[in-house]
């Protein structure tokens, strides 16, 4: 199994030195603007500098997990290489957050990355750190910061007071201290020395002379005292964001991001290092902003994961498949597949070990030339047909049901012992962008008075979108039904999450109310009569 691993970040470091370890191949890819530092990190982990591909854009990724083929371009040269699976571990970027304190870079105003990186006893820090005076570090004021950012803020303090002895000032806003150890490292700080001043109300003056020193002026909020500080040097944080590259590579990999830009969307599905991909893993700086122990974390369980590709691949899930004969090449499948799952060659073809059986494809495909094969065999079609075939004493409800939130819901209300409609069908479905607009339709022409399509919360849908096209399809039929003289109450899409069994009977109970309202309801006499 050989593994590609993208970045130069510790994570990616200790992926490939782990992967190395429990015998798998690696292939690591540096882009332009990884300087020759990076290979020096990798090689003090003893990883070998042949396994390193340097100036390298990755061009095109075809083939899923466990059989990749990535072109790149490396050193002028186009490269293919077969990949088993792949690891994204590129370190984000930090910009100093001088503007927004009104200063400028100075000998005595450095951005905290100088500090974390170099490290307080660097070769260049002993040019630029004072050996006398005060340091006051400008976090978190008039934005929101983050805990990576605190923590290396208090660190960087904790070390000026207890090693040189410096006394140190913290200015905040919100100090954000949610992360592990965050708040026993802030009382640790207190401890040493550091004096916090927090602001809500009020602003500190930060003002900078011709010469780049730094004066600021502040009301102390608990004690309404003034103060001023003349800091021989001055900690300016950072704000932190993916790197151009990172853009890149989800164009490239085809992998949802989130509104950070970061290489992973806030998908609860996506928790860990998983992407929409299989095979294709995000980890450390490259998913989000973690602290050391986090991008530990990612670096094992990406090295973990990757070692175990084709055991992911036995997973038994529904499967397309598009019929030659009836396919026009239209690439709609291919568009809106959230796996990429859709191969080109001569013609469109699915990939059987991409493909996660949502069906989005399905629904969409306007030649009706894909196919949805389950591995339990079950046909929607005669399921919606069998369902017309009862007795109604009721108003005949049939719900399209995500197995993975509502069909679950439906679960739990039954097991509450809740109330459900007498005359509740419930169809369910891998996921509710499989519901094409043929579907509901069938089940009005068989005899149903109403129909639910219960999909995930927004955010929460495993392909990411089959519940917007669920909807979009769902309010196109609405709008076709009132210019047809049709009820379009007759037929609603609710979001549910899986722990919702009251919700489930909630909304259920309330469309059967509805339903009764209206009375019965055919769209097949309907049809006739026009």
């Amino acid at each position: 199994m050989k593994t590609l691993i993208i970045g130069s970040s510790p994570c990616a470091v200790n992926s490939a030195k782990e992967l190395l370890e429990s015998g798998n191949e690696i292939l690591i890819s540096l882009n332009k603007n990884e300087d020759s530092s990076a290979i020096d990190e990798f090689k003090a982990a003893g990883i070998d500098p042949a396994f390193i591909l340097t100036d390298t854009n990755i061009l095109s990724c075809r083939g899923c997990a466990g059989d990749f083929t990535i072109l790149m371009a490396s050193g002028g040269k186009t490269v293919s290489k077969k990949i088993s699976g792949v690891i994204i571990a590129e370190e984000y970027e930090k910009k100093p957050n001088f503007a927004a304190y009104g200063l400028k870079p100075a000998p005595g105003v450095l951005p905290l990355s100088f500090l974390t990186g170099t490290g307080i006893y660097g070769i260049n820090a002993s040019k630029k750190i004072p050996h006398a005076g005060k340091i006051a570090f400008l976090t978190g004021l008039g934005y929101e910061s983050n805990p990576v950012i605190a923590e290396e803020v208090m660190l960087a303090s904790l070390k000026f007071q207890t090693d040189l002895n410096l006394q140190t000032y913290i200015l905040t806003g919100n100090l954000k201290v949610a992360g592990n150890g965050l708040e026993k490292l802030y009382r640790e700080t207190k401890t040493a020395g550091t004096v916090y001043f927090k602001f809500t109300d009020t602003s500190p003056r930060i003002l900078q002379d011709n010469e780049g020193k730094v004066t600021i002026e502040l009301v102390d909020e608990i004690t309404r005292l003034n103060f001023r500080i003349t800091p021989a040097l001055t900690v300016v944080d950072e704000i932190i964001s993916p790197s151009a590259y990172m853009k890149e590579l989800a164009a490239v990999f085809g992998l949802h991001t989130g509104a950070d830009g970061f290489l992973q969307s806030g998908n609860l599905h996506r928790t860990g290092i998983y992407t929409n991909r299989k095979g294709i893993f995000v980890a450390g700086p490259s998913r989000s902003i973690l602290n050391v122990a986090g991008n530990i974390t990612d670096s094992a369980n990406a090295a973990i994961l990757t070692s175990r590709i084709p055991d992911d691949n036995i997973k038994q899930e529904a499967k397309a498949e598009i019929k030659s004969g009836s396919c026009i090449r239209c690439l709609t499948c291919y568009r809106c597949c959230p796996y990429r799952a859709i191969d080109l060659d001569i013609r469109p073809s699915v990939m059987p070990d991409a493909c996660e059986g949502c069906g989005i494809c399905f629904a969409e495909c306007p030649r009706g030339a894909i196919s949805l094969n389950f591995p339990d065999n079950r046909n929607v079609a005669d399921a919606i047909r069998r369902v017309s075939d009862i007795g109604k004493t009721s108003p005949l409800v049939i719900a399209f049901c995500c197995g993975r939130s509502a069909g679950r819901a439906k679960e739990l209300a039954i097991c509450m012992g809740y109330r459900l409609p007498q005359n509740l069908k419930v169809i369910e479905v891998p996921c509710s962008g499989f519901v094409s607009m043929e579907y509901v339709l069938s089940a009005f022409q068989n005899n149903a008075d109403g129909v639910l399509v219960l999909t995930c919360h927004a955010g929460n849908c495993h392909s990411e979108d089959g519940n917007i096209f669920a909807r979009r399809r769902v309010e196109q039929l609405k709008e076709t039904f009132s210019q047809m003289n049709f009820e379009k109450e007759r037929l609603e899409i609710k979001t549910l999450a899986s722990n919702m069994g009251y919700e489930f009977a909630q909304i259920t109970n309330m469309f059967e109310n509805t339903l009764k309202v209206l009375g019965s309801g055919n769209l097949k006499i309907l049809k006739v009569q026009k």
